[in-house]
């Protein structure tokens, strides 16, 4: 009496939808580095053109070249000052570790720290394969993926679509198991960069790790650190609880600042930055490496 009607439709195509993280940070990452802008965002230059570690050409001598670069036997044939161009070597490998366990389960901000972990990774890979090295990756704690090291322009991507359905699990990652794991799977010297964040209970297991895969790699241990701490240690102490809090977080920072040095002198290089400084933070400290010549 009321006029209405019914009508089911059954509608039997099924389709699949990608679902990506936040990927907006990197986004504007990348565009900087596509356009050579990274020293906008933080990224620094090492060092001048041609003063690299890889002998890469002769050229005529230009303004700004170091007395060093000219190479007298050329400018005596050329009757011309020649200098020589060098460039930080290429064809190295880069090889991420990355925690999907419940260390990196916290969030700041808008992101969590594996959101943060992933966008780090994915711009110090656009950045090694423009600089001619290749990148691969294993995660551990509760995901097992692998992706060999490669150089091919579509590198990103792959790992993009072999990380964007992660998140972080309630497992404590293994170091050692998942260093055993990246020995059997890279035989060639790498730069191996393990994503994750350091707590007290951690570094007994984590040292033998890394004196594992120091045997063969260069190791970077990337930590984030929780930036509730600086803002506790900024925070106006107008209160009993508020200095017991300051007091608290000052400790935790010193004695998280001992075991990162001693994990460096174990042989690892180590940054502990907090979360939204860490992808250029990783990019500069990778391009320190190459320009040193320690890879």
């Amino acid at each position: 009496p009321l006029g209405l009607w019914e009508r089911r439709l059954y509608l039997g195509q099924e389709s699949v939808t990608r679902i990506y993280p936040n990927f907006a940070a990197l986004t504007k990452y990348a565009l900087f580095a596509t356009d050579h802008r990274l020293s906008q965002i933080g990224v620094l230059q090492r060092r001048r053109r041609g003063e690299g570690v890889e002998f890469h050409q002769l050229r005529e001598y230009r303004e700004g070249d170091a007395q060093r670069q000219i190479d007298w036997k050329a400018t005596a044939r050329a009757g011309k000052l020649i200098s020589r161009e060098y460039q930080d070597e290429r064809d190295q490998q880069v090889v991420f570790l990355i925690d999907c366990g419940r260390r990196l389960a916290a969030r700041d901000g808008d992101l969590s720290h594996f959101d943060h972990v992933l966008n780090a990774a994915l711009l110090l890979a656009y950045v090694s394969l423009r600089q001619g090295d290749s990148v691969g990756l294993l995660t551990m704690g509760g995901h097992n993926r692998f992706m060999a090291p490669r150089k091919s322009a579509a590198s990103v991507n792959l790992m993009l679509n072999l990380l964007y359905d992660l998140q972080p699990t309630l497992m404590t990652s293994d170091y050692y198991a998942a260093a055993l794991e990246l020995m059997r799977r890279i035989r060639k010297r790498a730069l191996v960069v393990i994503l994750s964040n350091l707590r007290d209970e951690d570094e007994d297991t984590l040292s033998p790790a890394l004196r594992l895969l120091s045997r063969r790699h260069l190791v970077l241990f990337a930590s984030l650190r929780e930036s509730i701490l600086a803002r506790a240690l900024s925070a106006r102490v107008d209160s009993f609880e508020r200095a017991l809090t300051h007091a608290a977080a000052a400790d935790y920072l010193k004695q998280r600042a001992l075991a990162f040095g001693r994990l460096e002198r174990s042989g690892a290089l180590a940054l502990d930055v907090e979360p939204p400084q860490l992808p250029v933070a990783l990019v500069n400290r990778y391009l320190e490496v190459k320009g040193a010549g320690q890879l």
